[in-house]
């Protein structure tokens, strides 16, 4: 129990916070079910089945390891590994492409780069996937709650987000190839590429089929039906990869958030929070609760959809829990024998809390 408590710290805070407001301030049993988006639970369960199918066809990693060999010294390898990351994420969502990326690439430099520079690149792996997935409204978990809480038009996300995105590139890959710079080449190791390219074609679509609900030319009914229909046929075993623990977390804030929504003196306290800088509010939230949840929790209480987004995305820099993704890349960096810790949270800190605060400066600039 503890030790369940502990590796899912999020969905245990906010199940006990549901408890207790459910206690406190109780509904009815229509307005729990009516505080509940099972679109946006819906879209995730099939994102993260795509996601998963995906990645089980190897299609990703025998890509890179193709792309890779044309690296012939560690600060090429770390910039094009860095580079993958930034893109992939921004369609098989930042958890995803840390959950395949840094374990592959923890293998092939293992003994063959040295530790510091190990720590520069997991960590500006996972800085890059953090900001290349706030590119599309499938990228991560906030963006498709907010892209269809507030409603919000394909042109209209991408106005707000691509120049974020843009800036976050350039960012990213100049701080690569200026902290990737060990002089040391890199052979990587030759394989035959093993993808089940039958499989891959089968996600693809699904992935095509899900991008068309989230931009709601599909009913999300029908592609859940769909992608259900599919893992049953072809693969029963994906059933067992989805993140369940994630879409409780996101029915527990549902119901947290329009409980303390009927509260005036909490209302009124959020709103005004909100009104002054919900910009601000949402990244400080994030620090603390992380971003997807702070996006469902701050939502009902502001109108500024714009702020939102860019608080709770880039908000997924700072401390290791704004974004849980983070948690991912330290999980795999920590599981190795010689891992050097501290000094792994030392980098991680201050560069996440450096790109926070100049895509913070940016944003308020331009």
């Amino acid at each position: 129990m503890i030790g369940f408590v502990k590796r899912e710290m999020t969905f245990s805070i906010a199940f006990v916070l549901t408890v207790l407001a459910m206690v406190f301030f109780p509904l009815g049993v229509g307005e729990y079910i009516e505080a509940i988006d099972f679109r946006i639970l819906a879209l995730l369960f099939s994102l993260m089945s795509v996601s998963a199918g995906l990645r089980r066809s190897g299609f990703f990693r025998d890509v890179s390891t193709l792309l890779l060999r044309k690296a012939s010294d560690f600060r090429r390898l770390s910039l094009l590994l860095v580079t993958i990351v930034f893109f992939t994420s921004m369609l098989v969502t930042n958890d995803v492409a840390l959950i395949v990326f840094v374990p592959f690439t923890l293998m092939i430099l293992e003994g063959r780069a040295g530790e510091k520079s190990l720590i520069y690149l997991v960590v500006m792996e996972t800085i890059a996937a953090n900001l290349g997935s706030m590119a599309t409204p499938v990228g991560n978990p906030q963006n498709l709650f907010l892209y269809s809480y507030y409603g919000f038009s394909a042109s209209s996300f991408f106005s707000i987000i691509l120049p974020l995105v843009a800036v976050s590139y350039v960012l990213v890959a100049v701080s690569t190839v200026l902290l990737c710079s060990e002089n040391a080449n890199i052979a990587i190791p030759s394989s035959e590429t093993k993808e089940n390219m039958k499989e891959s074609l089968l996600f693809f679509f699904l992935l095509f089929l899900a991008l068309l609900s989230v931009f709601r030319v599909l009913d999300y009914r029908i592609l859940l039906l769909i992608v259900v229909a599919a893992l049953l046929v072809f693969d029963r075993k994906i059933f067992f990869d989805v993140d369940y623990i994630l879409l409780l977390t996101f029915v527990c804030f549902f119901i947290f958030s329009t409980t303390m929504g009927r509260i005036p003196a909490v209302r009124d306290f959020l709103v005004v929070l909100m009104d002054e800088n919900a910009l601000v509010t949402s990244m400080l939230t994030s620090q603390v609760i992380s971003n997807v949840p702070s996006a469902v929790l701050l939502a009902p209480f502001s109108t500024d959809g714009e702020a939102l987004l860019v608080g709770t995305d880039i908000g997924g820099l700072g401390t290791p829990v704004a974004s849980l993704a983070s948690l991912i890349s330290m999980k795999f960096f920590f599981a190795r024998p010689s891992a050097s810790k501290g000094r792994y949270m030392a980098v991680f800190l201050v560069l996440n809390f450096a790109f926070l605060l100049v895509l913070y400066l940016f944003h308020l600039l331009f």
